[in-house]
């Protein structure tokens, strides 16, 4: 009964997180902006004011998160995300409404970050499943990045019709997104776990955030680790189609080879928890990363192409891998509130990456660029790599 009950809360969870992401509208953004008369440096504003509104919004979404239902906040943080979806579709070029929208979508994100995390790491407790922990986390993350794919894919078709009709359509998968969370359960209402606590507890789990970032070793370094690590391989490839330009690939065929490595890098993390048990992946992964984005300005395009890949698709399994053990060294009932509290960290180094490889770009080539950053990681790989080892394996096994 306890393993049908399971089975059944997962089902609907990866529907939750597939639906939120079949999103049409994602072939056209932020171009819809452009082509609405919006000039760069607008778009520009807009997309760090997005950046800006999560870290606003994260951790009192968090404190909600611990506080109230947190099945409440996954039926509405679709509904917001579609609210951001209609505004951009009647603003007819009034740029004051696309910052609106962007705060709505900003606060969809925030609603849902550390509560879905939560959500799901206590589901796996309860049943006593935290042997399936990692790779429900690697099989979420491949279902995200298919979502992803799939909606932007279909979503050109759509566009090249209407550009409108790709917004209208993806309120359709939000709505079964909303529909999806209303069968989750929070357990915390269940007699097993601690019930909702009220507002007047938020600065006690405030604290109670601090503290055990302050008392937990591991918690600790794989926050600091997906910091520095982990955001910036996330960062930096927002920039690789042009990395493909400048290995003079054809117009054409960009679309074509960021899809297969979005492939390969879907199925690389859907298999993320068989590599749970090899400890050295934390330092061997920007290793290589590194390694390879240092040569490849010396490679021929094939080369050079193979050098990005490696760094796109290896940064799959360390994002499902540091998650798991972040969540698995936490206890308590502020999970998500500390959980939102990384999320608003890697969304401010995020923006500050975004500049830091801005700068660097109108001083240096794209292929000089990335040779520093492959420099960076290696570093990273050496910190990682020569850092004195806490008590606890750096990958728990469960």
């Amino acid at each position: 009964m306890a393993q049908s009950s399971f089975t059944r809360t997962l089902f609907f969870y990866y529907l939750h997180v597939i639906s939120y992401d079949f999103i049409f509208g994602y072939a056209i953004f932020p171009a819809y902006f452009q082509l609405k008369g919006v000039s760069p440096e607008v778009i520009g504003a807009l997309l760090a004011f997005w950046a800006g509104c999560i870290i606003l919004f994260e951790i009192p979404a968090g404190l909600l998160g611990d506080m109230i239902d947190r099945r409440r906040l996954l039926v509405l943080s679709p509904l917001v995300k579609g609210a951001c979806f209609v505004i951009w579709i009647f603003a007819d070029g009034h740029v004051s409404l696309y910052f609106l929208g962007i705060a709505f979508w900003s606060l969809a994100s925030a609603l849902r970050s550390g509560t879905k995390e939560a959500l799901l790491y206590e589901h796996v407790a309860v049943h006593a499943q935290e042997a399936r922990y990692t790779a429900i986390l690697g099989k979420e993350r491949a279902f995200q990045d298919g979502a992803t794919l799939a909606g932007a894919a279909l979503g050109g078709l759509i566009a090249s019709q209407n550009l409108e009709l790709a917004f209208w359509a993806s309120l359709a998968p939000l709505g079964i997104c909303a529909l999806a969370a209303c069968f989750l359960t929070d357990m915390r209402v269940t007699p097993r776990q601690s019930a909702h606590v009220s507002l007047k507890q938020a600065p006690a789990l405030l604290r109670s955030t601090w503290g055990e970032y302050f008392a937990k070793a591991d918690v600790r370094h794989v926050t600091l680790y997906v910091a520095i690590c982990v955001t910036f391989l996330s960062t930096l490839e927002d920039f690789n189609q042009l990395f493909l330009l400048a290995i003079k690939m054809p117009v054409w065929s960009i679309g074509i080879t960021m899809a297969l490595m979005g492939l390969a890098r879907l199925a690389l993390g859907y298999h993320a928890g068989k590599f749970e048990h090899f400890a050295a992946l934390n330092w061997l992964a920007p290793m290589i990363c590194g390694g390879a984005l240092l040569v490849s300005g010396f490679l021929a395009p094939v080369f050079a192409l193979c050098a990005l890949a490696i760094a796109y698709i290896l940064v799959a399994p360390l994002m499902v891998l540091t998650m798991s053990r972040f969540q698995k060294a936490l206890d308590g009932a502020n999970r998500a509130t500390t959980t939102s509290v990384m999320s608003a960290l890697i969304e401010g180094l995020s923006v500050v990456y975004n500049i830091a490889i801005a700068l660097l770009f109108s001083h240096l080539t794209v292929l000089k660029t990335y040779q520093v950053a492959g420099a960076y990681l290696l570093l990273v790989a050496i910190w990682e790599l020569t850092r004195k080892r806490p008590a606890v394996p750096l990958v728990n096994v469960a």
